[in-house]
């Protein structure tokens, strides 16, 4: 039934909030606020670079979860593992560094995991008020208790592109000119951040210490304070959906990894003490619906700078020549367990090229009196709720709820009052296989 009424809601807001068919769009599981600070002209915020850079996941019931590296070092990555023919002096050379390079990303990735691992061990042991206060874990590096681990990440983020600049130094000459030129864009600018504009493709961020490093840029279709005028102003983009109890439907065909699989949330939650509490409202009663409205929507494009080559990526994918090939033993595209450039499987798997903004949603439950009867405490009581792939209170700008009780029915409404914009989900492209 969750799951059922869970691809529902999918098909149905791909239908209201994009206005038709988009297979490359990912909701989010928790909307999530758009109320970045902003950031000094030539820099990028933090928090909102955390979002944008990073790769999703490849999820059958469009569900967002990103994977561990960003996307821009997935990519320097890729770069590594094409090649071109050189003299056999040189590829010792070669073989050596990227040994180091090898090492230095699993060094990367160990202390993104340790990073995680601490936030989740520590939110586990920190009850409602450490969830609270901290409720993601960029909430937790930002706030201080996460600064060390954080420090620790960007560290060895640092050794990971000193060691891949030297691979690319020792590889330049011979090199066919569109790997050149996609290594050349990549490569991390010499200098301080702070002595005058980033170079071209490239921004400034504050990392976890608050000290300036150079990244790989973004380009933002529209900033926060726009995107608030934008949707306050009407109802551009406004939708609604209904979703059924008694519609039994499953269609994953829209679902841009085409396939079926579970999703591990409850389709209706509550929270009242910082985990989230499965409330199963159909269990005895099919005649449940839920509608969920927004004032207003819309989406803001998310390309990447010029360090980014997709018609490169493309060429690579395909097998078009240029003088340069994929390393043994990876290959273009294959299955679970393979060394994959691209695809589901594969190192440079996906990346955002979209945000899906809503403006003040709101929610409407109908259900039997007894139904409400029955979960009458729970709804009192929680400080959260969630239906699908929305959630709402447990911040401020939310509606207090209430109910009112007609011909034998119950209705729940309850929504955001906040002026603050929303993310409820992604626009995903997928390099190597769309040019993107």
């Amino acid at each position: 039934m969750n799951e059922n009424l869970f691809s529902q809601s999918y098909n149905q807001i791909i239908n209201g909030a994009l206005g038709g068919d988009a297979p490359n769009f990912q909701m989010l599981g928790t909307p999530m606020a758009f109320n970045w600070a902003p950031a000094p002209q030539g820099e990028l915020n933090s928090h909102a670079y955390q979002v944008i850079s990073g790769m999703p996941r490849w999820s059958p019931l469009g569900a967002y979860s990103t994977l561990d590296a960003s996307f821009a070092d997935s990519y320097r990555q890729a770069l590594h593992h094409i090649s071109f023919k050189v003299s056999p002096e040189r590829q010792k050379d070669l073989n050596a560094l990227r040994i180091q390079v090898t090492l230095r990303e699993n060094e990367m990735s160990q202390a993104i995991t340790n990073l995680n691992q601490a936030y989740l061990s520590q939110r586990q042991n920190g009850g409602a008020y450490f969830e609270r206060k901290y409720p993601d874990v960029d909430t937790w590096v930002d706030l201080g208790p996460g600064k060390t681990y954080a420090q620790i990440c960007d560290n060895a983020n640092l050794a990971f592109r000193r060691a891949s600049q030297l691979v690319f130094e020792v590889e330049m000459a011979g090199m066919p000119a569109s790997l050149q030129s996609s290594i050349d864009a990549i490569k991390l600018p010499s200098g301080s951040p702070g002595s005058g504009p980033a170079p071209r493709g490239w921004t400034k961020v504050q990392d976890g210490s608050g000290v300036l490093r150079y990244q790989p840029d973004y380009i933002v279709g529209k900033d926060g304070d726009t995107w608030r005028e934008e949707l306050k102003k009407g109802s551009i983009g406004s939708f609604s959906v209904t979703l059924k109890a008694s519609d039994q439907t499953v269609d994953y065909s829209r679902s841009w990894a085409q396939a079926s699989a579970s999703y591990d949330k409850p389709f209706w939650g509550v929270s009242a003490s910082g985990s989230w509490e499965k409330m199963d409202l159909t269990a005895t009663d099919k005649n449940v619906t839920a509608t969920i409205a927004v004032k207003s929507s819309t989406i803001v494009p998310v390309t990447p700078g010029a360090w980014y080559d997709g018609g490169f990526m493309a060429d690579v994918a395909r097998g078009k020549g240029g003088g340069y090939e994929i390393l043994n033993p990876w290959v273009a595209k294959g299955g679970e367990g393979s060394s994959s450039l691209f695809g589901q499987h594969g190192l440079l798997a996906s990346r955002i090229s979209g945000l899906v903004v809503a403006y003040q949603p709101r929610f409407s439950i109908e259900m039997s009196e007894a139904t409400y009867e029955r979960h009458y405490e729970k709804f009192e009581a929680s400080l959260s709720l969630r239906i699908g792939p929305f959630s709402f209170g447990g911040s401020g700008g939310h509606e207090s709820n209430y109910e009112h009780s007609t011909d034998g029915k119950t209705t729940f409404e309850g929504g955001s009052t906040s002026e603050d914009p929303i993310i409820i989900g992604v626009l995903v492209s997928f390099p190597g296989l769309n040019q993107a």
